[in-house]
């Protein structure tokens, strides 16, 4: 009764019969969502579609083809959307939910059933898969909508593919053959750009290693005008390799332009220099011809002309120092050094001699033993003690010369008295007593001893001269009596000065001296002449232990200046033949500070030592100076030799190793004037930088080499990490990237790829364990073959096995086994047959039966043994055991059968995971 009720009384839309569900679903109303859901997932096509041919609405119908799609969902949505069913929602709400639609397969289906251009369009547009449009471009039934997927086909491959199935549309197939021309031309033309952007680049990058010509900057600008032409496509490490080549050149036209401007800055300062030669050599000619032009030669032309020559000197000798000096300045230099160093020593003998000619002039002695002494250049003007000495003389001889007339005839001739009277009356008229006084005197001793007169022109002559003289001798008495005066008050005054310092008292002491003996015998006296040597010579014993003292230290001033000669002698006598000239300039240097430490020395040694010493020095200065000459020569040849190691196209290293040695010669040779190493250093510099420039560039590009190295190796791993085999037929994979490895090998060593290497080892490891276990599965899943191979000969009347379509190493088992039976026993084959088992149970993981555990080891030894040279992988061992399995014989049906479901659950578990760890052995029945 309840299963009569309920089938009386249940609705029809639950009937089992499909058709009676199919025609109670027509019949339900667009509202009754819920039941018409279930019967759009009923089991019948028949009850779906016309449960689904009942909802109008797209909202539903979306959802549930989302929830359970099913074909007659699919192509309700399709008639809906698509219009071709009456009633269908209108054309905007269609429109708007296409674009909601994430269905490709139905938004694909719209593209090519829909009733409405702007409908297909919109679907059109929501699709990207190529080859969808390529068949909507190719097939589609409406032209407005081929077009549009024509258009958005752009890859080369899509668009030959459109020309050759865009049969039916003749302006589709010609609109792809038109883009894929322009694709190729512009593949064509980007393909020439790039291979003209790489050859730019290497270029650049060449040009940057290259020394400098004078086209070098106009280059770099059409080369930059070229890039900007091609950079449309360029890529950023192109951008970068070009802009660190520009960089570079660049770089190189700076350093060339300063280079230039370094070079005009040392011509100009060598002009300036041989400017400042020739200004030096015009300044000492000039202090010597004002020494020639004097009229009388004084200490204070002396102290000037030493003064002019010191300061020149100096500036000589820096600018030496500093540039060098050629053959003709230094042969001019030496020329007007000679003429004061002439001066300078008839100075010095005048020093020494004057004290001898003062007394042959008061004395009236001979003067012509001292003046022969003196020698006095005819060029150099005289002194007033030189001059009153050489006047003397020539009266003297004129003298002689009359006394031997006078042998002959014993009176002068009127013009002789007359030459006499003239020339005394010259001496009077410029003042200067003391020849006056000796020609008057002459004059008067010949008249008293020869008695001749003289005519009365003559007489009143010679008395108007006789009173001249006694009036010049009363005016030098006038004027010199009130310094001789003052002079005397002085020293006596510092006789007492006693609370002076006794360098000041002797200094001042020096000067009243030189200042008395100045004023010679004008207004002398006996009494004033006393007085001036008691105060002098109580000043002497007042200041006689200071003097010794300023004595003793001046002799050993002296002696330490004389051995500092001695040394310098010494030196240039042999000169070291690898003289360094910044160790000479050193010498001479600390030989100056030396010689300026060691002052005072006494007065006479003092200016003879002195140009002993100016001699040596200049001697030194131009061994310094042919020395550093040749230093610059040598290094000349360095700067030759490394433009050519610049120009050579020898392996960067090996002329940077070069270049090295070439600077540690370059250091070894000192140091050249200055200027010149200045302009030899940065010629040598900017060759030296273009070798290790080049240097660095190879290293750059071994380094970019490396990187891209490690790259490679980092993407090698990466995907090699990221592929998981998925059956053994994949290890070509493995070995390919094996390969590839092979070719990446060796990596620099560094911690970077220290752990690279530790991780390829790793995953390559994992790799083949994953292979081997798949391998392991697909030789397991073979068992049912080798079960049957087995059988075959314990069924004694099954079919023949066809020998010509098995393995070879299948072939060669059964071979063994045919072999086997007639030398083996039963009792032999079952040992074998649990060895295999054994075998197979380790290779699996499983526990070994107690019944077999005796045999365990034996296996486990001989597995040992097979593995001393290269233990076989898993599927290896496996394929081997199931070989010896299958040579087992005789082996009887009843044996075999015994032993089957063990070998069943072995091969079972290793053909599920490759590996299978259970505590449980297997049963052996």
């Amino acid at each position: 009764m309840p299963g009569l009720f309920q089938r009386l009384f249940s609705p029809r839309w639950r009937h089992k019969d499909p058709a009676v569900r199919a025609q109670a679903a027509s019949q339900l109303s667009s509202d009754e969502l819920d039941t018409l859901r279930q019967l759009a997932q009923d089991d019948s096509p028949q009850v779906r579609q016309a449960a689904l041919a009942r909802v109008p609405d797209l909202d539903p119908l979306l959802q549930w083809h989302r929830q359970s799609p099913s074909e007659e969902s699919f192509q309700r949505l399709v008639d809906l959307l698509g219009g071709r069913v009456s009633p269908s929602p209108d054309l905007n709400t269609r429109l708007a939910k296409i674009e909601q639609l994430e269905d490709l397969a139905l938004i694909d289906a719209l593209i090519g059933q829909s009733d409405n251009q702007s409908l297909r369009l919109a679907a059109l547009a929501r699709i990207d898969d190529e080859a969808r449009l390529i068949h909507h471009a190719s097939e589609n039934s409406i032209t407005a909508v081929r077009h549009a997927a024509a258009e958005r086909v752009t890859s080369p491959d899509g668009l030959a593919q459109l020309a050759k199935q865009a049969r039916r549309d003749k302006q589709v197939a010609r609109l792809a053959r038109e883009r894929l021309a322009r694709l190729r031309a512009d593949a064509e033309q980007q393909s020439r750009e790039e291979a003209e952007r790489e050859q730019l680049l290497a270029t650049l990058e060449a040009q940057a290693n290259r020394p400098w010509e004078p086209t070098f900057e106009a280059r770099l600008k059409h080369w930059v005008k070229q890039w900007d032409a091609l950079t449309s496509n360029a890529d950023p490490t192109q951008h970068a390799r070009f802009d660190a080549a520009v960089t570079r050149c660049r770089q190189r036209i700076a350093e060339h332009e300063h280079q230039h401007r370094e070079l005009e800055r040392i011509q100009r300062e060598k002009s300036e220099a041989q400017s400042t030669r020739e200004g030096i050599l015009d300044a000492l000619n000039q202090a010597l011809n004002i020494v020639a032009e004097t009229e009388r030669l004084t200490p204070e032309v002396m102290q000037a002309l030493q003064g002019k020559w010191r300061l020149q000197e100096e500036r000589w000798q820096e600018v030496s120092d500093r540039y060098g000096v050629s053959e003709s300045f230094q042969q001019r230099y030496a020329a007007l050094d000679q003429q004061a160093q002439t001066i300078w020593q008839a100075w010095e003998r005048l020093q020494a001699e004057a004290p001898a000619l003062r007394e042959a002039l008061e004395k009236d002695e001979p003067l012509a033993p001292v003046l022969e002494r003196l020698a006095w250049p005819r060029t150099l003007p005289p002194t007033e003690l030189v001059l009153d000495a050489q006047r003397q003389a020539a009266a003297s001889r004129r003298q002689q010369d009359t006394a031997a007339a006078a042998k002959t005839e014993n009176h002068w001739s009127d013009e002789e008295i007359g030459a006499q009277l003239e020339a005394l009356s010259e001496e009077l008229d410029q003042g200067r007593y003391r020849p006056a006084s000796q020609l008057h005197r002459r004059l008067r001793q010949h008249l008293d001893s020869s008695g001749q007169s003289l005519s009365p022109a003559q007489e009143q002559a010679y008395k108007q001269q006789t009173a001249r003289l006694a009036e010049l001798k009363d005016w030098r008495g006038f004027a010199a009596a009130p310094k001789r005066e003052a002079l005397l008050a002085n020293i006596e005054a510092l006789v007492e000065a006693r609370e002076q310092p006794d360098a000041e008292r002797h200094r001042r002491h020096q000067q009243l001296i030189r200042d008395w003996r100045q004023l010679g015998d004008a207004a002398a006296t006996r009494e004033l002449a006393q007085r001036f040597r008691a105060a002098s010579d109580a000043l002497h014993e007042q200041l006689a232990e200071w003097e010794a003292e300023l004595e003793s230290r001046e002799q050993d001033n002296l002696a330490a200046r004389q051995a500092l000669c001695e040394q310098l002698e010494a030196l240039l006598a042999h000169p070291s033949e690898d003289a360094d000239p910044d160790g000479l300039r050193r010498i001479r240097d600390a030989a100056q500070e030396q010689w300026d430490r060691h002052w005072p020395v006494p007065r006479r040694q003092a200016a003879s030592t002195g140009r002993h010493y100016a001699r040596l020095r200049r001697q030194l200065q131009s061994l310094i100076d042919e020395r550093a000459g040749d230093v610059a020569d040598h290094k000349r040849e360095l700067v030759e030799q490394a433009r050519q190691l610049a120009e050579d196209t020898a392996p960067a290293a090996q002329r940077a190793e070069q270049a090295k040695s070439l600077q540690q010669r370059w250091r070894e040779l000192g140091r050249a004037p200055k200027g010149i190493e200045q302009t030899l250093w940065r010629q040598f510099r900017n060759h030296c930088d273009t070798i290790f420039a080049a240097r660095d560039t190879v290293r750059g590009e071994q380094q970019a080499r490396q990187q891209q190295r490690f790259d490679d190796m980092q993407a090698l791993i990466d995907r090699l990490d990221a592929w998981q085999p998925a059956s053994a037929g994949e290890r070509h994979v493995l070995e390919s990237a094996l390969t590839e490895a092979q070719r990446l090998v060796p990596l620099p060593r560094s911690r970077r790829s220290e752990g690279m290497e530790k991780r390829w080892q790793g995953i390559v490891h994992a790799r083949e364990v994953t292979l081997d276990r798949l391998a392991l599965v697909e030789e397991a899943k073979q068992w049912p073959d080798y079960r049957a191979w087995m059988r075959q000969p314990a069924g004694g009347d099954g079919e023949a096995l066809d020998m010509a379509r098995l393995d070879s190493d299948v072939r060669r088992a059964l071979e063994a086994r045919e072999t086997q039976r007639q030398t083996s026993s039963p009792q032999q084959a079952e040992e074998h047959l649990q060895r295999c088992l054994i075998q197979l149970a380790l290779l699996a993981g499983d526990a070994i039966p107690e019944a077999l555990e005796p045999l365990r080891l034996e296996v486990q030894v001989a597995r040992l043994n097979d593995g001393l040279g290269r233990p076989p992988t898993p599927p290896e061992e496996l394929h081997q055991t199931l070989l010896r399995l299958l040579s087992v014989a005789p082996l009887s049906t009843e044996t075999w059968e015994r032993y089957e479901p063990a070998f069943d659950s072995v091969m079972t578990h290793l053909s599920q995971s490759g590996h299978h760890h259970s505590d449980d052995s297997v049963d052996i029945v």
